[in-house]
């Protein structure tokens, strides 16, 4: 199983622009494309203001990061958006043997910020590593 963390850039100028009616509109467009390219049996949340996560039941790491490029992909082709936003995505394979899911989804997150660190509009993937952590 994997974790993705995806984090919509620069959305508080979305609504400071276009007013939050807009910035709405672009939470339900956002969360829209996140389900139409996880597969069946994903688990989608919002979390926080502009943050989602899902829970790839059945996805490894390559799996995921696939996924996770699509939805990408799929947001900053526009798919349906009122405005044109982009989004940075973490990702992170569940190790079972070595985490919990919780700990998997602290490093998907630090790996959204390592993509938004790269200047936005990337995807990152955390590994846990014996000793540490690595990033893709």
């Amino acid at each position: 199983m994997s974790v993705i963390a995806l984090d919509i850039d620069h959305f508080k100028a979305v609504n400071d622009k276009h007013g939050h009616h807009v910035g709405d509109s672009v939470l339900v467009d956002t969360a829209v494309i996140f389900q139409q390219y996880s597969q069946d049996g994903d688990l989608v949340a919002q979390f926080g203001g502009e943050e989602f996560v899902t829970l790839l039941l059945c996805a490894d790491h390559a799996e995921a990061r696939s996924c996770a490029e699509r939805i990408r992909e799929g947001v900053d082709a526009g798919n349906g958006l009122d405005v044109r936003i982009t989004v940075s995505i973490g990702v992170a394979e569940v190790n079972t043997a070595m985490e919990s899911v919780e700990n998997a989804f602290s490093r998907a997150d630090k790996a959204l910020y390592q993509a938004k660190a790269l200047g936005r509009n990337h995807v990152c993937c955390s590994e846990a590593v014996a000793g540490g952590v690595s990033f893709t």
